[in-house]
């Protein structure tokens, strides 16, 4: 998957060095005794909030290739950039160089351009234990927001922690190590720097990482198997297994890498190429362990949390800081609750979730702009008749819409919702085929009947376009339904394979086209597209597009790019898709039987991105949600209208 154009295009070579081994090496080892010696620690360090300062808290590690410390390699400390995605990161300090033993120290006072600016170390060049440079050499270690720096025990820059940092922060890597992001989306970099101490521990140098939290499954095998694949590389002069390695990594049309760390995040953006070929790169007797006995089905890292009252977990969503809800069905005979977990997935609701306030049977959720969390209650005992409610929590979880939820706009057992820019919410009313649109504080916009009556057939989705119009699947007449915000226009497509369960939106624009409609077939393993024309029009692009482990497919989403993700609820997997702005729009991106078929996915049923370019899918038949790790284009969230890069 090229994520972004500036990956498409930016396998650059890295730095250049000479090969004259001997002198080079020599020539480091002197420059490391004088740079680094009679570092300490003097004058305040930068504390976790307040405005940024100078800092002169000493950085000091140990560089490995594999468990062979690399000499001479010279260590770069920055922090990352604001201006754009994969550009803008600076030097926080001059380079130093390791010693002989592979030790580095920064000491040079510092400015943290503000506390929560992600920082890392990117280590060059350097001698792995052969008598020679290894030109080829990148490798990188993610510390974290810069006014914590204080807190860091010494630091190991490896295989691992390269492995952790590339795939964790791939959306925001450019060249040559460049970590940036842009303006609006400060916290989805800092969220994606915290998720790197999930996978991978970097005082230790191997994985997992020290916050995973308790009960969280994590590609341990896997991710040692992808550091062995770099360290067959790093352990050498530069040729040989350096060149496979690039020949490996290289992406379909694209520029072969020059580092092992743009190699890395070539895989990570790429997880579905030359799965056995990178495979057979490491030797035997591969430095770590354990790994994985034979080829995995891609390269995805997936990460499966529990806690928090998980318990047959149906629509998911994020919230704007990036933690993750999910609301949980349960059964037909006790009333439902609402799980949260933060963005690295640490329970914040209880044990048991967030209860009361008429949560029952409840399968659809979103954010509103203002955070509240919505939620259908597709039964509502006490309240309308039992034809179901809205219940709304605030951002800490407690019940802001009264003990039976609202009711009002025409709510009849409603099965999913979606916010507006606007601060209204929709609901697809399946009971009888009818949507209800309502204001941000629970009043009612549509009349007490709803809207639709005539038009819906069986609405199980909604999503909605940049012109404020909702979308809705139809799944008893194969077909799509809009209907305008006042409710004033409503029009019906025949479009959508067989059994429509999931739609998104974008605002992917091109000649004559301002945006698209797609929907998940869960009938015909299909996903339909659907294109909005500049003069008002709606074409049929796509009533069925298959292939990439389609099966069953529910939970859809696009990411800020563009791309189509999907959740296969009996295929226990997710199948990503080139969006409108593609090459061949509809195309698998992934293998013939999609991503994560070692992800530990049980009926896969809703699917959301957040500001950080992960994918979390929720495991209806398991009591879980699955983060794959740094998958996809971020998307601004909460999720308002079609998807956007923030």
């Amino acid at each position: 998957m090229d994520v972004f154009a500036r990956i498409i295009n930016r396998r650059l070579a890295g730095v250049e060095r000479s090969s004259a081994a001997a002198a080079w090496v020599a020539f480091m080892l002197l420059a490391a005794a004088l740079l680094t010696a009679g570092c300490g620690s003097s004058g305040p360090v930068l504390s976790s909030s307040g405005p940024a300062r100078g800092n002169s808290a000493k950085v000091t590690g140990v560089v490995y290739g594999g468990q062979q410390p690399v000499a001479g390699a010279e260590i770069q400390f920055y922090v990352a950039g604001s201006s754009g995605y994969g550009a803008g990161a600076k030097a926080l300090a001059s380079a130093v160089y390791t010693d002989s033993n592979g030790n580095f120290a920064i000491s040079s006072s510092y400015t943290c351009p503000s506390a929560n600016a992600v920082t890392y170390l990117i280590a060059i060049g350097g001698d792995p234990g052969v008598g020679a440079n290894n030109p080829a050499i990148m490798l990188m270690a993610v510390l974290g927001p810069c006014g914590s720096l204080d807190s860091l025990s010494s630091i190991v820059i490896n295989e691992v922690t390269t492995v952790g940092a590339a795939w964790a922060l791939a959306p925001f890597l450019g060249p040559a190590g460049e970590v940036g992001t842009s303006a609006g989306n400060a916290q989805g970099l800092l969220n994606a720097a915290a998720n790197v101490n999930n996978l991978v521990d970097v005082s230790t140098g191997a994985a997992p990482g020290p916050l995973a939290p308790a009960g969280a499954v994590l590609p341990i095998a896997k991710i040692n198997t992808l550091a062995d694949i770099l360290a067959a590389c790093v352990n050498t002069s530069g040729a040989g297994a350096c060149q496979s390695l690039f020949a490996a990594a290289t992406p379909s049309s694209g520029t072969a890498p020059a580092n092992t760390l743009d190699a890395a995040v070539d895989i990570a953006s790429n997880p579905a190429n030359s799965i056995a070929a990178l495979y057979a790169i490491p030797s035997a007797t591969a430095p770590f362990q354990p790994s994985l006995g034979a080829a995995p089905a891609d390269w995805m890292l997936a990460v499966s949390y529990t806690g928090a009252g998980l318990e047959n977990p149906t629509s998911i969503a994020i919230d704007a800081v990036g933690n993750v809800w999910a609301a949980n069905y349960h059964s037909s005979e006790s009333p439902s609750w609402v799980a949260e977990l933060s963005a690295t997935g640490a329970p914040l609701s209880p044990a048991g979730g967030f209860t009361g306030g008429g949560l029952n049977q409840s399968y659809g959720l979103a954010v509103s702009g203002s955070g509240g969390v919505w939620v259908t209650d597709e039964v509502s005992p006490g309240v309308n008749g039992g034809h179901g409610s809205l219940t709304v929590l605030n951002p800490s979880g407690k019940i802001v819409s009264g003990t039976g939820g609202y009711y009002n706009g025409g709510v009849y057992f409603p099965v999913a919702i979606a916010g507006d820019t606007d601060g209204s919410v929709w609901t697809a009313n399946y009971g009888n085929s009818t949507a209800s649109h309502l204001s941000a504080g629970g009043s009612a916009i549509s009349s007490n009947s709803g809207y639709g009556a005539s038009d819906l057939e069986g609405p199980v989705a909604v999503a909605v376009d940049a012109g404020h119009t909702a979308w809705f699947a139809d799944q008893d007449n194969n077909s799509v339904t809009s209907i305008s915000s006042s409710g004033n226009q409503i029009k019906t497509y025949s479009c959508c394979g067989d059994g429509p369960s999931g739609i998104a939106t974008d605002a992917q624009a091109a000649s004559g086209v301002t945006g698209h409609v797609w929907t998940a077939n869960f009938y015909g393993n299909s996903v339909s597209e659907l294109a909005f024309q500049s003069d008002g029009t709606v074409a049929v692009v796509s009533a069925g597009y298959t292939g990439g482990g389609l099966t069953r497919p529910n939970g859809i989403a696009v990411d800020g790019l563009g791309n189509v993700w999907v959740a296969n609820y009996h295929g226990n997997s997710i199948t990503e898709l080139q969006g409108a702005a593609g090459i061949t729009p509809g195309k698998p991106v992934c293998s013939s039987e999609g991503f994560g078929s070692d992800a530990n996915l049980v009926e896969p049923y809703g699917i959301a991105i957040d500001a950080g370019g992960n994918v979390w899918v929720s495991n209806f038949g398991s009591a879980t949600v699955t983060q794959f790790v740094g998958a996809a284009a971020p998307v601004k969230t909460p999720l308002l209208g079609p998807a956007q890069l923030p």
